[in-house]
């Protein structure tokens, strides 16, 4: 039986890679092969992390291990991209603003974010938005609209209609952390963890460089 707490589902990515493996979250998230999940593989988990940059064609594959997770009472967050083949939902891509910030700072990409969200709460704007991946044009009827661009198309939604609480969002916090490119993101993914389940991450983010076959000082 895993100790961890959340599963990340993984398909080889070297940044969802260095997500799991950093320190500070190495001992509550576990990599979970995508072609390995199924039911019996993720019961120990309170919650399953989707990460941008996923195979979604095998996820569609075993949609039903998703929803049946969910039905369990558990959580699953999404990030980035994602297809209407196993979620009932429509994301639709759109160009990737990587310069707002110093070419206009006070406009953001997401103009709208309840601050009140377990997630959101005591962020600064810049640590709830950096760039988004695309827009969600469809969101199951009834879910709840979380952030929004300034034409109020739909970047952050959840809903708990299917038994556990699902939560799908174009950003991509745990592959920019990975990546390291955008330092300021413990302060979005500390709180996604602690809101998954319950474990307050600490410390810096780092990572042990003999996970990467790196061996010289």
């Amino acid at each position: 039986m895993s100790k961890h707490k959340i599963g990340l589902i993984f398909n080889g990515v070297w940044s969802q890679y260095t997500f799991a493996k950093a320190e500070k979250y190495k001992d509550i998230v576990e990599l979970v092969y995508v072609y390995d999940v199924t039911d019996a593989a993720v019961a120990t988990y309170d919650a399953l992390i989707v990460p941008f940059q996923s195979n979604q064609s095998a996820l569609a594959e075993r949609k039903q291990v998703l929803f049946n997770f969910l039905a369990a009472g558990k959580k699953i967050f999404i990030e980035g991209d994602c297809t209407h083949n196993w979620l009932d939902a429509i994301w639709e891509d759109r160009p990737v603003n990587n310069y707002w910030w110093v070419k206009d700072p006070n406009n953001p990409p997401i103009a709208h974010t309840n601050f009140e969200h377990p997630v959101y709460t005591g962020l600064k704007p810049r640590h709830a938005c950096w760039h988004t991946h695309g827009a969600y044009t469809k969101i199951p009827e009834g879910a709840e609209v979380i952030q929004t661009t300034a034409d109020g198309e739909v970047i952050t939604w959840q809903t708990t209609q299917y038994g556990g609480l699902l939560m799908a969002t174009t950003l991509d916090p745990i592959v920019e952390h990975g990546i390291q490119q955008i330092t300021h993101l413990d302060n979005y993914t500390d709180k996604l963890i602690a809101f998954l389940c319950g474990v307050q991450p600490t410390g810096a983010f780092n990572f042990n460089r003999a996970d990467f076959g790196i061996t010289l000082n």
